[in-house]
């Protein structure tokens, strides 16, 4: 009898620093979100992801460099996909009614939470353990929310000639509103799909800017 020919392993090909910074982010977001931020370690993400140690500190000086990185770019994707939701205020001559700028902007954000969910629950579901960091991050977009949202409110009813309504209050409460959408739809999206939030956000926001 003959022995048996060995069975190669396929090549895997190599990934390049940018690929590999990816694979191990991925990593670590999958461990956050599965087990709490508490079980993303250098080791952890080394043995789930099939490489050394060595090759995370390659990209990574240590844990704090890692979550950082990771919360770096949580908030950069959840941000790039809120700017279709939150449209400069329109100029005076421009044709926009704002029923429709709103409810656009709301099916906007909506849709981004449903598209890439793992990003959205590190926001709005943060995971056990995140780091304080988290926290101070999700107040300062919140903040620079407000803001814009306070321009577009005082910006709709001024277009409408009212009615008068508290626009601080009224900016508050459609965050409230979105990110409790938001909430729902990462947690059961089946039952709360985006154009179930779309057809109930037509008729508040008609209810509430015609008075």
């Amino acid at each position: 009898m003959t022995a048996a020919t060995p069975v190669r392993r396929p090549y895997a090909a190599r990934r390049t620093p940018e690929q590999r910074r990816e694979q191990l982010l991925d990593t670590a977001l999958g461990i956050a979100l599965e087990r709490g931020f508490h079980a993303v370690t250098i080791d952890g993400v080394a043995k789930s992801a099939g490489v050394t140690r060595p090759v995370v500190y390659a990209q990574f000086a240590d844990r704090a460099a890692l979550l950082s990185a990771l919360l770096d770019r949580s908030e950069q994707r959840a941000l790039r996909q809120l700017a279709p939701a939150l449209p400069a205020v329109p100029g005076a001559d421009d044709a926009v009614d704002p029923e429709e700028l709103l409810v656009a902007g709301m099916t906007a954000y909506l849709s981004a939470v449903r598209d890439d969910p793992e990003t959205w629950r590190v926001i709005l579901l943060p995971p056990e353990g995140a780091p304080p960091e988290l926290s101070e991050r999700i107040q300062a977009a919140h903040r620079g929310v407000l803001r814009t949202l306070r321009e577009l409110v005082t910006w709709g009813l001024s277009r409408r000639g009212g009615p008068e309504l508290d626009v601080d209050l009224l900016a508050r409460s459609l965050l409230t509103l979105a990110e409790g959408a938001a909430r729902l739809l990462l947690q059961d999206p089946e039952r709360y799909p985006v154009e179930r939030f779309r057809a109930f956000t037509v008729s508040v926001f008609a209810g509430v800017l015609r008075g």
